[in-house]
């Protein structure tokens, strides 16, 4: 299958309501939709469906963990617990605002922790349509962005926002030669988003069919990629969220990771 976040261009944004004035250029708007201050850790639990061609599916069940350790970096954990056959699969993610992001799968068959190498960062993460790139939020600095006419999606009022990447690196290690992103104006989240491959052939889209208030926290609790290369779909559904309960540092750590439960 072929793969390229981003997130996800973006995978696991959490947000709430700033106001921008239309003043705001392009690099503006996302970086007041990336670095939002409302939450201080959450948990829930994600269901990913795989869906091939032919329409058969493969269903995994997610524990998910995050917390802000700054205002611009947060760490997530991911771990499975069904089917069998990935249970007790580890995923950290630690942010590092000054470097590169830290990626450690731990895969209970090796009973050791492996550091995703930046080269790696656009490979599929478990199988699915969103890369490990798209795990969190993508990096302000990967991109250079152009604010592109406004459009109505669904009824809401949309920026649209073109991303190109910043250099020759990152767009081979994401595998994205462009990305564009729909973000609606009133919660500055993203709702729709399209990628395209390093030679500019539309790759993956993104839909976002469900979004939560809880909290106060904005949630994008319903996330749809299709790969429309290969005809191939993951669903990421969010269930049980609980936000601010003070989860232990110590989640965020590879020691922990390795626990396998």
């Amino acid at each position: 299958m072929k793969l390229r976040s981003i997130f996800i261009g973006s995978f696991l944004l959490f947000w709430m309501v700033v106001p921008l004035s239309a003043q705001n250029t392009a690099k503006d708007i996302m970086e007041k939709t990336l670095n939002k201050s409302s939450w201080k850790d959450m948990s829930g639990q994600v269901q990913l469906i795989l869906t091939n061609a032919q329409n058969q599916q493969r269903k995994r069940q997610i524990d998910m963990f995050s917390r802000k350790r700054t205002a611009t970096e947060s760490d997530m954990l991911m771990r499975f617990k069904a089917p069998a056959d990935v249970k007790g699969t580890g995923f950290l993610i630690i942010e590092n605002q000054s470097g590169d992001d830290e990626r450690y799968l731990y895969l209970p068959a090796l009973r050791r922790v492996k550091r995703i190498a930046s080269s790696g960062k656009g490979g599929n993460f478990m199988s699915s349509d969103f890369s490990y790139y798209d795990i969190g939020k993508p990096k302000l600095q990967d991109w250079t962005y152009k604010k592109l006419e406004d459009q109505t999606i669904n009824g809401h009022d949309c920026y649209q926002i073109e991303c190109l990447p910043a250099s020759e690196d990152i767009k081979k290690d994401t595998g994205y030669g462009k990305v564009i992103r729909w973000i609606r104006k009133d919660i500055l989240v993203t709702i729709h988003a399209e990628y395209f491959d390093r030679g500019l052939r539309q790759w993956k889209v993104l839909e976002v069919p469900r979004i939560e208030e809880i909290s106060g926290v904005w949630f994008q609790t319903d996330m749809l990629m299709k790969d429309v290369q290969n005809n191939h779909q993951s669903e990421m559904k969010f269930t049980n969220i609980k936000v601010n309960k003070n989860i232990p540092a110590r989640f965020f750590s590879q020691r922990f990771l390795q626990r396998g439960h």
